[in-house]
């Protein structure tokens, strides 16, 4: 069987389509959103994590290299044997050679003994890092290299920077008796970040930096390194904060950016640094773009199948419906057919009985109306001749009682209910200066009446179409009227309402009555 455009099958087949098509668009849309809202937070959670495992890697880290400066202090009373010193040094640097120079001070500031012997007798009494330990500040923030740089041999493309851990020595007497200072190189702080960014990395983009106290970066993209930062990210790190956030950066991109910060370890109190871990938006939500499109292409995946289904029951549905159409054709061609009273569904076999019953009465029924189509018809040309002798006698009397108006020696107006002039004889005419062409149309008031009598007619006429009474109808009234020149004049008229149905007007006969005084 094949389906009309226009057939109860197409329309039952499209309504299936659609309503799948709708419940696939919002299911998927419900999907979507949630299963968007929990991976977008899941990745931004990754991102923060990472970001915290990092600050919680670089506070461990920093509390080593403090614990282990701390413990050389502790055993360096004796710095008049500056051998003994010297082998001390030398064996911490081997134990973690991230510390790039390590030295003891003399209360003055002079090196008196150090790594490699680099720096010996300088006066460095001026460096942050001596005059912090003397202050019982024992760590500094990443800063260049200065007088070590050209001795450990810096490059202009990555120079050299360390954090400085100081700590004051003193004597029996527990009298300062100089400072110990290592130089932690910086290098250890990307050591850290390769063992926990390089395996992510693999995968996706993510750039971490380690953002100081004050906002500048000292790890992170080479065009960020030395840059100050206001981001929000930031500020919710300050706080002590930790989560992820959606924030345009200053190359004008969009990032997912985890946030952490240093919270010191122990005896080690922290730098204050915070610890940022970004991702492109565009990279970090590819997950939820591809579950996107997989239920949008499984959704209509699912529409396409519940189409075919809702065709083939629509096919299913109509085909006894198509068969009793079938049975409604016969009948219109006079064919003697009976509808089965049995169908795949109720309502078709109720549908088939009632068809029958109608057949049956339908063949009754046109015996009944041929021979009351011949009464019909019988009756029919009877009234026709009737109506043709009643329309014979109208215009016969429209005649009579137009030649009556025209033969007529009195002025004879007639108007419709609105006052519009419908008929205007010859004596008329001549009475008033106008032709019947000039005033047929024309508003009554306008054409005879002296125009501070005209408001007069008008709430007559208006109370008649109000209220279907006219109290001036079969009553003889004297009147002044106006010529066309301006002469005005005294009338008797008689006015009449005819409403016929067919003929619905004012009519007045007017005769010339002896001068007095006017009246409206």
């Amino acid at each position: 069987m094949t389906i009309s455009r226009n057939s109860l099958a197409a329309y039952l087949a499209l309504a299936f389509t659609l309503i799948s098509v709708a419940l696939t668009l919002l299911l998927t849309a419900y999907s979507d959103r949630a299963a968007s809202t929990r991976i977008r937070a899941s990745i931004g959670n990754n991102l923060s994590e990472l970001a915290n495992q990092t600050a919680s890697r670089l506070d461990r880290s920093m509390f080593e290299r403090y614990r282990e400066v701390r413990l050389i202090t502790d055993r360096l009373h004796d710095t008049q044997d500056l051998d003994n010193v010297r082998r001390e040094l030398a064996a911490l640097q081997e134990s973690y050679p991230a510390y790039a120079w390590i030295g003891l001070t003399d209360t003055q500031g002079r090196v008196m003994a150090a790594t490699r012997g680099m720096l010996e007798g300088v006066d460095v009494s001026g460096r942050p890092w001596f005059t912090n330990a003397i202050n019982n500040v024992h760590m500094g923030d990443v800063h260049d290299a200065l007088l070590l740089s050209r001795l450990l041999g810096a490059n202009d493309s990555e120079p050299l920077r360390f954090v400085d851990i100081a700590f004051p020595i003193t004597n029996a007497n527990g009298q300062i008796a100089g400072v110990l200072s290592a130089h932690l190189s910086w290098q250890w702080a990307k050591d850290i970040e390769h063992e926990i960014f390089v395996p992510v990395g693999r995968s996706r983009t993510v750039d971490p930096l380690i953002v100081s106290s004050t906002g500048a970066v000292l790890l992170g993209p080479a065009d960020l390194l030395g840059q100050t930062l206001d981001l929000p990210s930031l500020s919710a790190a300050l706080r002590n904060d930790t989560g992820h956030v959606r924030e345009t950066w200053p190359d004008g991109r969009e990032y997912l950016v985890g946030y952490s910060r240093d919270q010191g370890f122990d005896a080690y109190p922290g730098l204050g640094w915070r610890v940022l871990v970004r991702q492109d938006t565009g990279e970090a939500f590819a997950p939820v773009n591809q579950l996107h499109q997989q239920l949008l292409i499984g959704g209509f995946a699912l529409a396409a199948l519940f189409s075919l289904i809702g065709w083939l029951v629509a096919r299913r549905i109509t085909r006894p419906l198509q068969d009793l159409a079938e049975v409604a054709q016969g009948i219109e061609a006079g064919y003697e057919v009976k509808a089965r009273s049995t169908g795949v569904y109720d309502e078709v076999a109720t549908l088939g009985r009632a068809f029958n019953s109608l057949i049956a009465k339908l063949q009754r029924n046109e015996a009944e109306m041929r021979q009351l189509n011949v009464s019909l018809e019988r009756r029919v040309q009877e009234r026709t001749a009737e109506y043709e002798a009643t329309i014979d006698q109208l215009l016969e009397s429209r005649e009579r009682l137009q030649t009556v108006i025209e033969t007529t020696q009195d002025p004879f107006i007639a108007t419709d209910f609105e006052g519009h002039i419908t008929e205007w004889n010859g004596p008329a005419e001549r009475l008033f200066g106008w032709s019947r062409n000039e005033v047929l149309g024309e508003l009554l008031p306008d054409i005879i009446l002296p125009e501070r009598h005209q408001d007069v007619f008008i709430k007559a006429v208006a109370h008649f179409l109000t209220t279907g009474h006219a109290p001036f109808a079969d009553q003889t009234l004297e009147r002044t009227l106006v010529k066309r020149d301006g002469t005005e004049f005294q009338v008797s008229m008689k006015i009449r309402l005819i409403n016929t149905g067919k003929l619905q007007q004012f009519s007045a006969f007017l005769q010339a009555v002896p001068a007095s005084p006017s009246r409206p």
